[in-house]
């Protein structure tokens, strides 16, 4: 059994040797003071940051990609990105998305039965090419507060793709932009 003059000598020993390496180590290496504080913080940034509205997203017309866009591809990366959560078939049921028959110059939110976010419904319109181009580029960009937990496409002509695959899923396709 250790007795009480161990336990404390090891302990005073630890308590000096920790000592002696802090002095070692402040000596052999200088830390260098900042200049001004790496993060400035002020009453007014929060203000200031809430103030600037996002950028709006800029994208090229997606009309003139779809005059030659592959629809079999488009139904590829649609079974592959998108059919998870929608559905194409006439009078086919909704999954977490609503179903697409029909989605161009469909009037947006309207698909019966699909519980639109109230940021889709106030949108307004009906879905014309470029909308639905925005809406599968960048969901949450398009439509601020959408439901649709989707990061979206990024090549133009995926979207293209894509765009003229939905186009044929409709009793009369509507007409390509000019």
């Amino acid at each position: 059994m250790a007795s009480f003059n161990t336990i404390a000598g090891c302990v005073l020993a630890s308590a000096l040797f920790a000592m002696v390496v802090g002095k070692v180590s402040n000596a052999v290496v200088h830390p260098h003071k900042l200049d001004k504080p790496a993060l400035a913080v002020t009453d007014d940034a929060p203000a200031a940051a809430t103030a600037a509205a996002p950028a709006a997203i800029e994208i090229p017309p997606i009309g003139p990609k779809l005059a030659g866009a592959n629809v079999e591809a488009g139904k590829a990366l649609f079974q592959k990105q998108c059919f998870s959560c929608h559905t194409v078939d006439k009078g086919g049921a909704n999954k977490v998305g609503p179903n697409l028959w029909g989605i161009v110059d469909r009037p947006k939110a309207s698909h019966a039965g699909f519980g639109y976010s109230s940021a889709l419904t106030a949108k307004g319109g009906n879905w014309t090419y470029e909308d639905i181009d925005h809406l599968i580029f960048k969901p949450n960009a398009y439509v601020r507060g959408t439901k649709m937990a989707f990061a979206g496409l990024p090549k133009e002509q995926d979207r293209a793709d894509v765009i003229a695959y939905l186009r044929t899923m409709a009793d009369t396709p509507a007409p390509l932009p000019k």
